[in-house]
């Protein structure tokens, strides 16, 4: 953001940041345009161009407004940290065209490398940092074991959100029921007990047959 110029009223700065997110499901990163956001948020250009010195930069600073404030309560279980975060994010963004906007910003900025790691490093990975923090907690009270790939199980519970938000064209209820349905699986696993001791007598019995005779 840049420095120049005397700040305007914060009123007019979120004004100015709510239009982008307003503006870009509708527009795209190349369609927005700086005289599209002045007039949307009602200031004149000059106060845009201030603040921020490129377009990009406005961007950035407006879905970057994703990222929680701040690592969910401890509540004692990993499913309840999961939708403490759930709740603080739908309290902050129940309003927002912003769970819609990102997805659509990251397709469209994968010809511009650098656009793209700066949406990774502002919005996304914010995020990926809590989960994995969660996570670990629950890695440290031993609902979850101490070998466990953390990166694998932040892309699954990750991955799940991301995913049931896209199905529901960004409705954040959508995202509700995840903790509920992601983390009994991942706990549980995907295989029946019966299932999993036929294949270990499988696997016992063609290691049986694979012995060579020995000879007298």
């Amino acid at each position: 953001m840049s420095g120049r110029g005397r700040p305007r009223s914060e009123e007019a700065h979120r004004a100015i940041l709510a239009a982008v997110v307003e503006l870009l499901p509708e527009q795209g990163l190349d369609g927005l345009t700086i005289e599209a956001v002045a007039a949307h948020a009602g200031v004149g250009k000059t106060t845009i161009y201030r603040r921020w010195d490129t377009k990009n930069e406005l961007i950035l600073e407006a879905i970057e407004q994703l990222r929680p404030p701040g690592p969910p309560p401890d509540t004692g279980s990993l499913i309840g940290d999961l939708n403490a975060l759930v709740a603080v994010q739908r309290e902050r963004l129940e309003a927002s065209q912003l769970p819609r906007v990102i997805p659509r910003v990251l397709a469209e900025s994968l010809d511009d490398p650098d656009l793209h790691t700066q949406i990774m490093e502002r919005a996304v990975k914010p995020i990926r940092g809590i989960l994995e923090q969660i996570v670990r907690r629950a890695i440290d009270r031993g609902e979850l074991r101490e070998d466990l790939d953390v990166e694998t199980t932040v892309d699954t519970l990750h991955g799940s959100a991301v995913y049931s938000l896209l199905m529901a064209r960004g409705a954040l209820e959508a995202v509700s029921g995840v903790p509920e349905r992601v983390v009994p699986l991942l706990l549980e696993g995907v295989s029946s007990s019966s299932g999993a001791r036929a294949s270990a007598r499988r696997r016992s019995s063609g290691s049986s047959r694979a012995r060579p005779a020995r000879s007298g």
